[in-house]
């Protein structure tokens, strides 16, 4: 049995939605060391902070 068998269609949304945002915030994190851009860091930083509230209020 896998582990989203019983989880409705909302839910699955949900943690897609929270695992792209902390992909995004590495890859923008990475980015912005390379490119010496603190915004860059900043951007990362907040889409990771979103995905973390995500996850911490949406709790399936």
């Amino acid at each position: 049995m896998s582990r989203c068998h019983g989880r409705m269609r909302a839910d699955r949304r949900v943690r897609r939605r929270s695992v792209t945002l902390t992909f995004g915030a590495v890859v923008v994190s990475a980015l912005g060391v390379v490119a010496d851009a603190m915004w860059l860091l900043g951007g990362g930083a907040w889409l990771l902070i979103a995905a973390i509230l995500l996850e911490l209020v949406y709790r399936p």
